[in-house]
């Protein structure tokens, strides 16, 4: 970890699954970190880092209207990783509030004089047959509002991400980048057991998967290809707050370079973590399909970003560390005399 204090960069969502690993990789690498969360989240944030001096976690209950003035005190740089989740509320305040949300800190940040921005899109906006910085699933705002939780979603990251685009090329003078990854696992980052004190999936977000692997029964997958290590997909965010070429795409896709087949990822914990064996699911259930990797062009990644092709988390790393770090909030939760057990259904988003 480096002594010297850089910059401080404000992290939105730092509570979540991919935004606790942005928050602990830039205080590993010697940022100030100021990290957002809201509600009973905010305390958790705050113990999960407490041993690091150049941390700072703030509320905002809603990225789309709050007052950022104090916040962005002192602020060079924004890693935006909050999104809005279907379910917590109508679809169409939910829609409105994923394109408003990204607009209203953009515009915050130009206001306060913050030039680099780094925000997460997602796989979902890209065809199946297509995923260039320019590709654009079929999805209208009235497809979005009418269709199921999944497709809201897909709704609202699509045109949050377009509205940003719109917005980077009005703003010349930011630099405003956008990283797509697809799905996303990987181990927890250290502290956030602080997290999740007691059982709380939801906290799991995608990597819930990968935990329902540990589940003789299951039969509960990802359905569609294409996946990234979160440590990977955070280290591209940092890597955007200061690109190698000024003339970088705006809107980047990212994905293991892997085949990461949940088939071979149950084989490797029965090989390398044998006393799980009789937790695994069944392998067979698994759905077999051509390919278990996006064909997309990584060379953006490397020649505007610094990220080399060799330096992707191997689909083994990513499910033994996963699971050792499962097994480890387990612990936490056991020693408390928690009772748990794993999930047999995702949130609907998912």
């Amino acid at each position: 970890m480096s002594t010297q204090t850089k910059p401080l960069v404000f992290v939105t969502g730092a509570a979540g699954y991919l935004g606790f690993e942005v928050v602990h990789q830039l205080l590993q690498e010697g940022y100030a970190v100021r990290g957002a969360a809201r509600g009973r989240k905010l305390p958790l944030l705050k113990k999960a880092f407490d041993k690091y001096p150049q941390f700072e976690a703030v509320e905002i209950a809603d990225v789309s209207t709050a007052d950022y003035e104090e916040v962005f005190k002192g602020v060079e740089a924004i890693i935006h990783t909050a999104a809005p989740l279907p379910g917590r509320a109508d679809s169409e305040t939910a829609f409105n509030s994923a394109i408003e949300g990204s607009l209203h800190i953009l515009r915050e940040a130009h206001k306060s004089g913050i030039k680099k921005f780094v925000a997460t899109g997602s796989m979902v906006t890209f065809p199946n047959d297509a995923f260039g910085s320019n590709d654009w699933v079929p999805i209208t705002k009235e497809q979005a509002l009418e269709g199921n939780a999944f497709e809201l979603y897909t709704g609202e990251k699509k045109f949050a991400e377009q509205a940003v685009l719109e917005f980077a090329d009005q703003h010349p003078e930011m630099d405003i980048t956008i990283f797509s990854p697809p799905w996303i696992f990987g181990p927890f980052a250290p502290g956030f057991e602080d997290i999740v004190p007691e059982p709380d999936f939801a906290a799991f977000s995608t990597n819930l998967f990968v935990y329902q692997l540990l589940r003789s029964d299951n039969k509960k997958y990802h359905y569609s290809a294409g996946t990234l290590d979160v440590r990977d997909v955070a280290r591209a965010h940092i890597a955007g707050l200061n690109p190698v070429t000024p003339d970088h795409p705006k809107r980047v896709p990212i994905v293991s370079p892997h085949q990461t087949d949940f088939r071979d990822a149950i084989n490797y914990i029965a090989a390398e973590r044998p006393a799980l064996r009789s937790r695994l699911a069944d392998p067979e259930t698994v759905p077999r399909w051509s390919s278990y990797k996006l064909d997309v062009d990584l060379t953006p990644v490397d020649t505007a970003f610094g990220i080399k092709l060799d330096s992707y988390k191997t689909w083994k790393e990513t499910i033994l560390d996963s699971v050792d770090r499962f097994l480890e909030i387990e612990q936490n939760w056991t020693a408390k005399g928690l009772k748990f057990e794993v999930p047999t259904v995702t949130p609907e988003y998912l």
